[in-house]
């Protein structure tokens, strides 16, 4: 078997190598198959063949302008630049873009081609060298800093037009210089030391690196200058030393510093201001031929970086309109879009834009910038101001979409009439045009007879329904039995009469003939289609059904238009606008808003239409004829959930109005709020019934799922407090709404018997918390009874608050001790309601407030028991929601007692803690603290983790204030590192105290940690080496500089 030279194993080994032999063979015969048939040519379409050349006649031309002419064209700029200086300068604005293009460009061609690169960027070299006002031997410089101004396009982007045109043009885009940037800071360096304006053409060339240096949020060293190189420049826009190449870049200076403008950095600048700058960039000639200025150069004070946007911006660019109607007040009549934007930022909320925009109004109106102090009514706008405003009203930025609200409102109160009737409309179909369509069900069409029959009829088919010209078919045999084709009769039978109810038909003597010439004829056997009759019994098929149209799907900007909308119609009721609206438009408005708003699929538009209704029929509503329309109208559409008066909609487009049964029941809910509104108007004596049954169903609504319905039903209630019979029966009120409060089923019914109980005593006065024993019974409720009613007392508290704000503070203290018994209950309701409670009364509270609070919460964080501690750590977590001075006060004594529970025992004592400093680093506004609060998170929970938290702090470039919530996390991380033994960790700690001093708004909010830092600082005045106490005695003087001698007086 296993035999030398034979056996079993011998015959397996010759047949394996047989095997091996014959596929190898097989796979020589395969390869010399392919290689003869890859030997022979495969025949090209004629198409293929085209193709192939012009492919190859392209990568020729490629070739060619890649090996010889561009090489060529960068090699006779240079000679052409280096022959004469002058004659180099000339050609910058023809040549400048072009080499920058060549020498940033990422295309592959010149990726593979170093020299076509390295061509560039010496030709750049060169031509930066005809600057003739620089030294040339900056000139690398200026080259490396024009592509580096360059770098973030991505070798800009080349448009050519179909067809493939050669001469395509080259756009770069500018992009935010790298921090440092060595080339620019010596670019904008030279540029300012010449002293004096450049030639239009080297300020061309070189102005891609001022815009660069005056972009994005830091300043870069050594290009402060940027702006003062700027604005120099901006005497050859006009006067005898105009420049044209100069003159052609006017917008984009202009952008430059509304760049510059948009960020906080804007305010380091001093000697010129941006604000000036900006004015200075639209310096023009007071006599000149033509527009002073075109529409293209005004555009950037008008769009998104200037009129509309940021305060820095918004003030600057309506000084520079100011400026330019003083000198040219045509152009501003001439150009709408400047009026608009003037009269919007005359409506703006804050009051340096507002000022600014109103000097703007009154220099354009031909009177003095003086006139604009104090309340001087404004003119009135052109009547086409609704047009420009209508888009902003859904504007991304809030304040924007305000103003535009309020300034549409005020211009509708100065142009009353049919003006105002139009533009109303208007509005209204500009919120219909966004409106989803509903779904529709599409009936189908059918006889006449088929109504009547109590039987399915077939509809006719579809050719039956339109009169064509009579064509003569073509016999088409199916098989089945021909009919003869007779004159349609009624076949109803006196049998099938007698079912049917139709009326039998009398046989005429041609009837007679008829049947008796069929009846003599040979009868030919019918066949009967069983389901062809069956069919006829059965519900109508696919094709008859109603076929539903899907409803249109809506979107957050459709939604933005809408809201846009709402809030314009809310303001009309604004005193300062001044609106009057007479019945005819109250009929419109109303009607829309009782059709559109309140029946929205959108519950944010709902609640902004119940609102606006409610606040339209508070405000206008007081007439006799409005009070006998609107309150039958109301009635009805509480009733039946629709608005039976087509008359209201008269104007308006009515096929989008929603018919489903959810927009019905929505529109019940909204109407329920403005007959509390119209109540309002109802006399006490004549009206006392009906003001008691409106008061009945604004109770019974507060039961309504949704918070928003709830609130409106309150505000409401609480104005009708002192209506007709309410102060007699508000005992009565008061004790029902407790009883649901406390006992209620539903969460619904809680919190609105909650929000009803707020509006009770918020109507009848605060006097109305100790008569009726509501407080007491709340604290009863919260500390002793079942998790609802907790639940439900933790509710009236938060809204009682809310609602009465600073005259509820002397009940917090009553009610404390139960709120820290809520924080440690069992259920999780109960302490999510508690949060949620002492988070609002904690942002209510007053400078005062905290001092009261302060204390009694203190005092329960030194119990023993960790519950008792673990409830005074969430109530102190809640001192984040008070308002900023408060939080700057209470912080000191805050952050330090929850670090000192990182050392507590229990585990949720600390995690307690660890949850209430996140909750007081998401109040932190400086985004750079913002950015780095984990870290100093975790050196607060963890000493090993001080030195990285204090690296941190002193690698962080700050560009924004501190504020109090960084400044009560970044103290204590200080404090233990001045405390540490490792040297370098004190060093850190020491700059750091010495510095933080200049980055604080406001250096009161620095005082309350001084008792902190300085013991540890006179202490590191000791320390045995001589770079901490150098650190430290430097930190002591910035302190003493920054804060005042007079907050040093022990020192």
């Amino acid at each position: 078997k296993g035999g030398k030279g034979g056996g079993f194993n011998a015959f397996e080994d010759e047949e394996w190598e047989r095997q091996v032999k014959k596929d190898l063979a097989k796979k020589k015969k395969a390869q010399e198959k392919v290689t003869k048939s890859a030997e022979q040519e495969v025949p090209l379409t004629p198409a293929e063949k085209e193709l192939l050349a012009t492919q190859t006649l392209r990568r020729e031309e490629l070739a060619q302008v890649l090996d010889v002419d561009v090489p060529r064209t960068l090699a006779s700029i240079r000679c052409l630049c280096l022959s004469d200086i002058e004659v180099g300068n000339a050609t910058l604005p023809v040549f400048g873009m072009g080499v920058v293009a060549a020498a940033v460009s990422q295309c592959a061609a010149f990726s593979a081609k170093n020299t076509l690169r390295k061509d560039g960027l010496e030709t750049l070299v060169t031509l930066a060298s005809c600057v003739y006002e620089i030294d040339e031997t900056h000139a690398p410089a200026l080259a490396r800093a024009l592509i580096i101004s360059f770098q973030g396009s991505g070798g800009g982007t080349i448009k050519a037009q179909e067809g493939g045109d050669n001469n395509s043009k080259v756009e770069l885009k500018v992009s935010a210089l790298p921090s440092p940037c060595a080339s620019a800071a010596v670019s904008i360096f030279e540029m300012d030391d010449y002293g004096d304006c450049l030639s239009g053409n080297s300020f061309g060339f070189l102005f891609p690196i001022l815009r660069a240096a005056l972009m994005g949020p830091r300043n870069i060293p050594g290009c402060d200058a940027a702006l003062t190189v700027l604005e120099r420049h901006t005497s050859m826009l006009a006067g005898d030393e105009v420049d044209q190449e100069v003159k052609s870049l006017r917008k984009e200076m202009a952008m430059a510093v509304l760049e510059l403008l948009s960020h906080d950095r804007c305010q380091t600048f001093a000697n010129p201001r941006p604000y000036e700058a900006l004015i200075a960039c639209y310096l023009t000639d007071d006599v000149a031929k033509g527009p002073a200025l075109s529409a293209s150069e005004i555009a950037p004070l008008l769009g998104e970086r200037g009129a509309l946007g940021c305060e820095n911006a918004r003030v600057a660019s309506m000084d520079t309109l100011a400026a330019i109607a003083e000198h040219h007040p045509k152009l501003v009549k001439v150009n709408p879009l400047i009026e608009n934007r003037i009269w919007l930022n005359c409506h703006a909320t804050k009051d340096r834009i507002k000022n600014a925009a109103r000097r703007a109004w009154f220099v354009a109106r031909g009177y003095d910038a003086e006139d604009a102090e104090g309340d001087t009514p404004l003119d009135p706008p052109s009547k086409m101001y609704a047009v420009p405003l209508l888009p902003l009203l859904s504007h991304e930025d809030d304040t924007i979409a305000r103003a535009a609200s309020a300034s549409m409102a005020s211009a509708l109160g100065m142009h009353p009439g049919e003006s105002a009737k139009k533009n109303i409309v208007k509005l209204c179909n500009t919120f219909i045009s966004s409106f989803p369509a509903p779904e529709e069900d599409e009936q189908p069409k059918s006889s006449p007879a088929a109504a009547s029959s109590p039987f399915p009829v077939q509809p006719l088919p579809a050719a039956a329904t339109k009169k064509k010209p009579v064509k003569k078919k073509v016999p088409f045999d199916t098989g089945l039995p021909k009919k003869t084709k007779t004159k349609k009769t009624s076949h109803v039978t006196g049998s099938m009469a007698k079912i049917t109810g139709a009326p039998t038909i009398k046989k005429t003597k041609a009837t007679k003939k008829l049947l008796a010439k069929s009846l003599g004829a040979p009868k030919k056997e019918r066949t009967l289609d069983n389901d062809l009759l069956m069919s006829q019994f059965k519900a109508p098929s696919s094709s008859t059904e109603k076929k539903k149209v899907p409803a249109e799907e809506d979107s957050e900007g459709k939604v933005a238009v809408r809201l846009g909308v709402l809030r314009a119609i809310s303001s009309l009721k604004e005193p300062s606008a001044n609106v009057t609206l007479d019945l005819p438009l109250l009929k419109i408005l109303l009607g829309f808003l009782m059709a559109f708003g309140l029946g929205d699929g959108n519950e944010g538009v709902r609640n902004a239409s119940r609102n606006a209704a409610r606040d339209i029929v508070a405000a206008y509503g007081s007439s006799d004829d409005a009070i006998a329309f609107f309150l039958p109208q109301f009635e009805m559409v509480l009733n039946t959930g629709r608005i039976t008066d087509v008359t209201m909609l008269d104007p308006l487009p009515t096929e989008k109005v929603p018919k489903t049964i959810a927009a019905s029941d929505c529109r019940k809910e909204g109407v329920v709020v403005s007959l509390g509104s119209i109540a309002l108007h109802l006399k006490n004596d004549v009206d006392e019934d009906k003001i008691d049954g409106i008061i009945d169903m604004l109770l019974n609504a507060l039961k309504t799922p949704s918070e928003d319905v709830q609130s409106s039903v309150a505000l409401c209630l609480s104005k009708l407090m002192k209506k007709g019979r309410t102060q007699k029966r508000i005992e009565t009120l008061l004790n029902d709404l407790m009883n649901e409060c406390i006992n209620g089923s539903s969460l619904a019914s809680i919190r609105g018997a909650a929000y009803g109980i707020s509006a009770a005593v918020k109507g009848s006065g605060i006097a109305s918390l100790k008569k009726y024993e509501v407080v007491k019974r709340l604290e009863e409720a919260c500390t002793s009874g079942t998790p609802n009613s907790k639940e439900g007392s933790l509710f009236c508290i938060e809204l009682l608050s809310s609602r009465l704000g600073i005259l509820f503070e002397p009940y917090v203290i009553v009610l404390l001790p139960a709120l820290l018994k809520a924080f440690s209950d069992s259920n999780d309701y109960v302490r999510t309601a508690a949060d949620r409670t002492v988070g609002l009364i904690m942002g209510n509270l007053s400078g005062h407030g905290v001092k009261l609070v302060m204390p009694a919460v203190l005092n329960a964080f030194a119990e023993p028991e960790w519950r008792t501690k673990q409830a005074s750590i969430h109530m102190l977590g809640s001192m984040s929601h008070c308002a900023p001075k408060q939080l700057a006060k209470c912080l000191p004594q805050v952050v330090p007692k929850l670090t000192e529970a990182f050392s507590d025992t229990h585990p949720k004592v600390k995690n307690s803690a660890e949850e209430a400093l996140e909750e007081i680093c998401k109040v932190i506004k400086n985004p750079e603290i913002s950015s780095i609060s984990p870290t100093l998170l975790r050196a607060l929970t963890d000493a090993s983790g001080t030195l990285q938290a204090l690296e941190a702090l002193i690698s962080t470039e700050f560009v924004h204030a501190i504020d109090a919530p960084s400044l009560s996390i970044i103290i204590p991380v200080v404090h233990r590192g001045l405390r540490d033994r490792a040297a370098t960790t004190k060093r850190y700690a020491a700059l750091i105290s010495g510095n933080i001093c200049t980055m604080v708004n406001d250096p009161r909010d620095f005082v309350p940690y001084l008792p902190i830092l300085l013991p540890d600082l006179k202490s590191t005045l000791l320390d045995p080496i001589p770079d901490v106490r150098s650190i430290s005695a430097k930190s002591l003087g910035s302190l003493t500089r920054g804060l005042g001698e007079a907050t040093f007086p022990d020192l």
